[in-house]
């Protein structure tokens, strides 16, 4: 497979005088790897995966029980499927919306609303007694991650690939975002040198974290 944002790229690699088949994709760890370099296909793959750890576990979620109950279970047997790996993600809105979009989607499912009630969503939060939270918690994860490989926690490798440069020219257009334009412009700082820094110091990272996804809950 060759990672390329242009069109497919056809390769020939031999071993032992015999045509390795070039695929578009493929899973590693769990996750998918395709050739775009792209993070939508794994978000789709893990909602559907949550999905169907959610109706297999329907029958306690739909029943008569405390709404706190439900609530740890889904954060336990659906939301642990659906964050898997969302470290490595790089966001967009689009990403964002789906992630929003799932978690409304347990929450009608929990509380027997059918797409038929004309119900906002705002009054299914209000039954549920809480706020969208999990596309927070996965910023946060994201946020923890990049702290560990920033401090070089992680191995060197992670910290050589993430500072290292790629010869050859630039091509037209706006560049894509890239992994640590996530985190740049959720610490609100400008540069990576000044998210170096900050995250070489723990304590302030972990408050940094905190207050920046605190602070998105006023705007």
């Amino acid at each position: 497979m060759v990672v390329c944002k242009d069109e497919k790229v056809k390769c020939c690699v031999y071993l032992d005088n015999k045509l390795i088949e070039q695929v578009d994709r493929y899973k590693y760890l769990g996750s998918w790897i395709t050739e775009d370099a792209r993070c939508d296909e794994e978000l789709r793959t893990r909602i559907g995966m949550a999905k169907a750890a959610f109706w297999q576990n329907k029958e306690i979620m739909r029943r008569n029980i405390k709404v706190g109950t439900k609530k740890k279970i889904l954060n336990c047997y659906v939301f642990s499927v659906l964050n898997y790996g969302c470290e490595c993600w790089t966001w967009n809105k689009s990403m964002s919306k789906k992630v929003n979009a799932f978690e409304m989607w347990c929450y009608r499912r929990m509380l027997k609303i059918s797409w038929k009630d004309k119900i906002s969503n705002k009054d299914v939060l209000d039954r549920m007694r809480i706020d969208l939270h999990f596309m927070k918690d996965m910023k946060k994860r994201k946020l923890e991650y990049g702290g560990h490989v920033m401090r070089g926690s992680s191995g060197m490798t992670h910290l050589n690939i993430l500072e290292g440069k790629v010869c050859g020219r630039r091509s037209r257009g706006r560049p894509r975002l890239t992994w640590m334009d996530d985190i740049i412009k959720w610490t609100g700082l400008r540069t990576y040198e000044k998210v170096k820094r900050s995250a070489e110091d723990r304590k302030r990272w972990k408050t940094m974290i905190v207050v920046n996804l605190l602070s998105e809950d006023d705007k």
